[in-house]
């Protein structure tokens, strides 16, 4: 079987849309597991706030099982999916993680343009700035035992054939 390719890192640092380029480039398929979240379950806001995170993390888990059964796609998961031990197990038996970067200005900025603070349900906060630097230092230590790539400044193309790149190296 051929390893999958899996995409994790914050919330707008381009795992969709890195991820979407590197499934072109490499001609194999792409999956995204919010929009498998959605396609199963249901919106991403509704689960959050018709049933608490734990029960999204417990949907998420799920499509990750799924979507891990597959061979040669990109994978770009949510950003918080890799706070799970398990999920990172079956993703790592499944494929290669690596994980996309930017810093919380570059993050808000992202997230402002296309309109999508206020509406990410962990981002629905007074002062998004402040929420994001939150989670990011939560998250650091974990997305650091990955290969990172750095988005600051580069189009998803320019990433997608970074990592296109590293892959190449080593074959």
């Amino acid at each position: 079987m051929v390893r999958n390719i899996v995409l994790t890192g914050f919330m707008g640092t381009g795992k969709s849309s890195v991820g979407k380029e590197l499934s072109t480039i490499r001609n194999i398929g792409f999956i995204d597991t919010d929009e498998e979240i959605t396609k199963q379950f249901g919106s991403i806001n509704e689960l959050f706030e018709n049933h608490g995170e734990e029960y999204f993390r417990q949907c998420e888990r799920e499509i990750i099982i799924q979507v891990a059964k597959s061979a040669e796609v990109v994978i770009a998961t949510g950003g918080g999916a890799v706070m799970d031990p398990d999920n990172i197990k079956v993703l790592e038996g499944s494929g290669e993680i690596f994980c996309l970067t930017a810093n919380p200005e570059e993050v808000v900025h992202r997230l402002t343009s296309s309109g999508e603070v206020g509406v990410r349900p962990l981002l629905d906060v007074e002062d998004p700035y402040d929420a994001i630097s939150k989670l990011l230092a939560t998250r650091e230590d974990i997305y650091k035992q990955f290969v990172e790539f750095d988005t600051v400044g580069k189009s998803p193309s320019e990433i997608a054939h970074e990592i296109n790149d590293f892959l190449n190296a080593r074959n």
